[in-house]
């Protein structure tokens, strides 16, 4: 089956490890959209965070941030939005105010949080909350203790962090939900990714494509294996197995 959708992981995937996106991924995405593929980032990363990111890549297409809590049709159009509520955000600052936390990050309709917003309790509703832990013994209780809490979707983009969204909120139903919008299968869906927040995804679209700097569990589950996000591995993967297979 053709690919219709591109959905790119930002973080170890699309950016280089210093945050870049590359002329030469820049102008391979660009083909691909040029010849009617959707090409949609796919991301843990707020919309506020996103905007330097999509300014580089310079494409007006739809895309998912908060790990599927926001979908955007394009720059400008909001499709969907999942927030949790303000009650039990603040149960989850609970249990996370009982350890010593690395550091504690989020973001609402209204921005990105401060870190001084989070010493009090909340009065707008977070779409995303994260941690990051000093240890995985700290995470996995952490972990625990979140799990006993109903209405959470719980998942990590690295090995020492959190993030916490409302129940059902993973990047594969935000890409269910786009795709039906568009009318596209899922199988019609090559995905990219690096990372714990990728599983799903990886799971639900028709291609998956683990980066060279993947953790074991997305490799294991790829049907294809690319270079490393700082060797151009999304724009080589796009090529090889969809621009020069179509000539």
């Amino acid at each position: 089956m053709a690919i219709r959708m591109l959905a790119i992981d930002v973080d170890g995937t699309l950016v280089s490890s210093q945050g870049n996106v590359s002329s030469y991924t820049k102008e391979v995405i660009h083909r691909a959209v040029n010849e009617g593929i959707r090409a949609v980032i796919t991301t843990g990363r707020s919309r506020y965070f996103l905007q330097h990111v999509k300014e580089q890549l310079g494409l007006n297409e739809p895309f998912i941030c908060n790990n599927g809590a926001e979908i955007w049709l394009d720059n400008e159009t909001l499709f969907m939005r999942n927030a949790l509520t303000i009650e039990k955000a603040n149960e989850i600052m609970a249990v996370l105010n009982e350890h010593d936390l690395h550091h504690i990050w989020g973001n609402s309709i209204e921005g990105d949080f401060k870190p001084t917003d989070f010493e009090k309790p909340f009065d707008i509703a977070p779409m995303k909350i994260g941690a990051w832990f000093h240890n995985k013994e700290t995470l996995e209780a952490v972990r625990q203790r979140l799990s006993q809490l109903d209405g959470l979707s719980i998942t990590s983009s690295a090995d020492l962090n959190l993030e916490v969204m409302v129940e059902h909120t993973t990047k594969a139903n935000g890409l269910e939900k786009l795709a039906h919008h568009l009318t596209i299968s899922m199988d019609e869906i090559m995905c990219f990714g690096d990372s714990y927040n990728d599983v799903e995804m990886f799971k639900h679209c028709g291609v998956a494509v683990a980066m060279g700097n993947a953790n074991d569990e997305v490799k294991q589950l790829a049907t294809y294996m690319t270079a490393t996000n700082d060797e151009d591995g999304v724009a080589k993967a796009i090529e090889k197995y969809i621009l020069n297979a179509a000539q």
